[in-house]
């Protein structure tokens, strides 16, 4: 049961990657000159949340 448990929690961390990466790259092509206020903060948050994630999952394993 743990090594069933090891695994789910890998795959959740590649998931988490790759939102994490496809996020960036979505705000990268639309950033504009004045960042907070073309994106707005959501984004942000939810980068955070994800980088948040994928910490917490890899140091508590």
């Amino acid at each position: 049961m743990y090594r069933n448990r090891d695994r789910l929690v890998n795959i959740v961390i590649v998931l988490l990657f790759c939102i994490l990466i496809f996020h960036i790259i979505r705000i990268i092509l639309h950033v504009k000159v004045y960042f907070v206020y073309s994106m707005g903060l959501g984004y942000l948050l939810f980068i955070g949340l994800i980088i948040f994630l994928i910490m917490f999952l890899y140091l508590k394993k």
